[in-house]
């Protein structure tokens, strides 16, 4: 798969599995967005790693696989608790846990409680994925 597929494709479950449902305002790689006061919202950054050559096969046959990780980092107002938060953590792990989705496969997600940044508090949830791509 190439990068822009797979980002789109991992944007696209965020939006429907964790931001729409939760009414989650959330920025993505590169777009205006317009912190909220007062309310949670989420940071989306997609780092990919180097794509390597998994298999050899046949013409048209060779897999190469591209791995990454998915960064949600998650904010709230500092001095507001951490329960919201948590559950919006709890929510992200949920929908990226151990599934393939559209070519790309997510592995174990991890919440990172990174505390007070700013105004705000934060927690990370890390997800890693790979994308194997044939031709």
């Amino acid at each position: 798969m190439k990068k822009t597929a797979i980002a789109n494709a991992i944007r696209s479950r965020f939006k429907t599995q964790v931001a729409d449902v939760l009414s989650l305002g959330t920025q993505y790689d590169n777009h205006k967005y317009d912190n909220p006061d007062n309310t949670k919202w989420c940071r989306l950054t997609i780092k990919f790693g180097e794509t390597i050559q998994k298999s050899v096969g046949s013409p048209a046959g060779n897999r190469d696989r591209t791995p990454g990780v998915m960064i949600a980092q998650l904010f709230c107002p500092a001095g507001s608790g951490d329960s919201e938060l948590l559950a919006v953590a709890d929510a992200v792990i949920t929908a990226f846990r151990r599934v393939t989705d559209t070519g790309i496969t997510f592995g174990t997600p991890s919440a990172d409680v990174r505390g007070r940044n700013g105004a705000d508090w934060q927690i990370n949830v890390n997800c890693p994925f790979y994308a194997d791509d044939i031709g």
